[in-house]
């Protein structure tokens, strides 16, 4: 069986447009005006009644530095899902890479296998710097291992590694806590993140301050408005999400001077309650008046 087709921004706009016209196909200009503003108002509406939506959760590794707190946050960062600390004894630089998901480790590594299979393979500095993958094989004689799942960035021969050992949650605490009681400045073991804006993306602040490397394991919500359009993330909200945008291009098309425009909001509005219950962490469903 053939899987279906996948959507695109195109496609949705376009049978939205068709629904508009009756079924007329519309022409090149109304599709990319409808792609250009009708989507980004749908993308607007979406992000205005909800923040914490599953399908965007993304992860993303930092590597911290000694006595640097606040780390920036990813270009299309909405608000943080979870900020974990990841830790390790078993450190080096890459003596081989064969391809991106299988290198060899430093020749003086003395980890066991036992230390490195399911772990974490970190790469703390280098090319191929802010990556982190499982490691489903290795040999301790030969330093060699293969990764569950292959880096997006070829590493090269000499960039830092760290076996993970450790991915502990730090837990949240306000903006205003960590500036007034927390003392920033003060080094350690991180235990605790804060959010602190600032004029475009805002930052990650880290208490106490990095007193040594490790890595950063964080789970964010993306920003609809700010997802990169060529990313697989991209391609499945279109999939999953293809009845919102296709009714919310419809319903912007009908908004210039329609009659059909109440009642096709009123069904767009109900796609969006629907899609609170579905997709947004945390949301709770009003309870049924008496």
């Amino acid at each position: 069986m053939s899987a279906p087709t996948q959507p695109t921004k195109t496609t949705i706009v376009t049978e939205a447009l068709k629904r508009f016209t009756n079924g007329v196909t519309p022409t090149a200009t109304d599709i990319t005006r409808a792609e250009d503003y009708g989507l980004e108002k749908v993308k607007r509406d979406i992000m205005g009644v909800g923040k914490a939506w599953r399908p965007l959760i993304r992860t993303v590794y930092d590597i911290t530095k000694v006595g640097v707190a606040q780390y920036v946050n990813p270009s299309d960062f909405e608000k943080n899902a979870s900020v974990g600390l990841m830790s390790g004894t078993h450190t080096g630089a890459l003596s081989a890479v064969a391809s991106t998901s299988a290198m060899t480790l430093a020749a003086d590594e003395n980890a066991l296998q036992r230390e490195v299979e399911g772990k974490y393979l970190l790469i703390t500095s280098g090319t191929g710097v802010d990556q982190a993958r499982q490691i489903d094989d290795y040999s301790a004689t030969s330093k060699a291992l293969v990764l569950t799942l292959a880096f997006t960035t070829l590493p090269v021969i000499t960039d830092g590694y760290l076996i993970c050992d450790s991915i502990k949650d730090l837990i949240p605490i306000t903006n205003e806590r960590y500036e007034q009681y927390e003392y920033p400045g003060i080094p350690g073991t991180p235990l605790r993140y804060a959010d602190v804006p600032d004029d475009t993306l805002g930052k990650l602040a880290l208490h106490p301050t990095p007193n040594a490397v490790f890595g950063l394991r964080r789970r964010y919500y993306a920003d609809l408005m700010k997802i990169d359009t060529s990313i697989d993330l991209y391609n499945t909200i279109l999939r999953r999400w293809a009845n919102v945008f296709e009714q919310g291009v419809l319903v912007w098309k009908l908004g210039e001077d329609d009659d059909r425009y109440e009642t096709q909001n009123a069904i767009y509005q109900q796609f969006l309650s629907n899609l609170l219950v579905t997709d947004l962490d945390g949301y709770q469903k009003p309870a049924a008046s008496a």
